[in-house]
């Protein structure tokens, strides 16, 4: 049965949704998911060790969290953790900064993001607000810290390597970074201490410290609604292939369960679901996604981890978990041989039904690198083969049957 809680009764603690987002952008990661994390910790803790207030270190600790939302790709995100400077790395700074400027929760974090890849002697001559520049810059730093140390994690053999990355990063004093800054560093990275934090199971323990750490935010549904739809923007810039996808589902979800004659509430409900169910996908590497080729069994083992991974993502949102198991049920069927749960029959919400026939109608109506877009006959005969089957919800595919011109363009978000 649908739930009858009022989204209007929402309420999740900011911190707690800046993490959540942060996740979701570390999955792009795929082998390495803690770089977001990481960068936050750093950049809190050398902001402490130079004694600046409670509150700048939260701020910046908010900030390393999300300094990279700008990066979808897998591609773009092995150019970041690898080189020290990159002359492209620009560009995933001003996706970040279009992405929260204009949620007002977070768009205090905006110019940081927007800047956080800047040379040090570059941000001096800008006329910019008050710290930005040096927020700016200690993120940047943070954030080099961790992708010259990142490659040892996995052998365990930092320690090892620690001096060089030290000296090469104070050759850019002055230059790159600030002089406070890198000094700070210097003196902070003395000991083995501050290397050993970087461990999975430290960063693990310090992101859970610091989900009680500064003051009770909370966000109402508004707010978290237009949040679904940055992650919705994270997810789509993943592939050419791909824009518009989720805000398509989203709207021709929400389209078929007023159709349908769902409440205005689980209309709401159904379209955020719609918004958040591909959040999985960040951790797909894009040679998949962008594959000419049909899927390798392996490679489909791989795209099927993607709904749980929404979930994953969306688990510590206690206060959405309804729409979160609906989002991770984009690829149950009614006859239960969907994925990954093999949920059927009644276990089987029709919100989830609805979101599963919006994802393939919207899927086969955009262009894949595979194929050209399918046009609306086509596309129904699928839909009516897969209802036949048990693979996909008849009574929904009859609501789109029904209004099969509008369901088009509602998909390509051109109505």
């Amino acid at each position: 049965m649908l739930t009858a809680t009022l989204p209007e009764d929402l309420a999740i603690d900011l911190r707690l949704l800046v993490m959540t987002i942060a996740h979701a952008v570390d999955l792009v990661g795929v082998d390495d998911v803690l770089h977001g994390r990481r960068v936050a910790m750093l950049a809190r803790e050398l902001a402490c060790h130079m004694g600046w207030p409670e509150a700048e270190q939260l701020l910046l600790y908010d900030a390393g969290l999300l300094h990279d939302c700008g990066v979808s790709s897998t591609r773009v995100h092995r150019r970041l953790v690898v080189d020290l400077e990159w002359a492209g790395a620009d560009a995933h700074c001003v996706r970040g900064y279009d992405l929260l400027v204009d949620f007002p929760p977070l768009a205090h974090l905006a110019n940081i993001v927007r800047f956080h890849h800047s040379r040090w002697e570059w941000l001096l001559q800008q006329s910019l607000p008050d710290n930005t520049a040096r927020f700016a810059n200690l993120i940047y730093l943070a954030d080099r810290i961790d992708v010259l140390a990142a490659p040892f994690h996995a052998e365990q053999t930092l320690l090892a390597h620690v001096e060089e990355i030290r000296l090469r990063l104070a050759r850019e004093r002055g230059r790159m970074f600030a002089p406070e800054l890198i000094d700070a560093f210097m003196a902070i990275s003395e000991g083995e201490a501050f290397w050993l934090a970087l461990q999975p199971e430290c960063v693990h323990q310090y992101h859970t410290d610091m989900e009680s750490h500064g003051d009770l935010q909370m966000v109402g549904w508004n707010d978290f609604k237009r949040c679904a739809d940055i992650f919705a923007r994270i997810i789509d810039a993943k592939s050419p292939y791909t824009e518009q996808h989720s805000r398509g589902v989203a709207r021709l979800s929400r389209y078929l369960a007023e159709r349908l004659g769902l409440d205005a509430v689980t209309c709401e409900k159904i379209e955020v679901a719609g918004l958040l169910h591909d959040i999985g996908k960040l951790q797909i590497p894009d040679e998949i996604i962008e594959g000419h080729d049909p899927l390798t069994p392996h490679q489909f083992d791989i795209m099927k981890g993607h709904s749980y991974a929404t979930l994953q993502v969306l688990k510590p949102l206690h206060a959405i978990d309804e729409i979160a198991r609906w989002a991770s049920y984009h690829h149950e069927t009614p006859d239960g041989h969907g994925y990954p749960f093999h949920l059927g029959g009644d276990a089987l919400p029709l919100a989830a039904r609805i979101i599963n026939v919006a994802d393939i109608f919207q899927a086969l109506a955009q262009e894949r690198p595979y194929r050209k877009p399918m046009s609306p006959a086509q596309i129904m005969t699928i839909l009516h083969e897969r209802a036949a089957s048990g693979r996909a919800d008849a009574t929904v595919v009859a609501a789109v049957a029904a209004d099969l011109a509008q369901c088009h363009r509602i998909a390509l978000c051109q109505n």
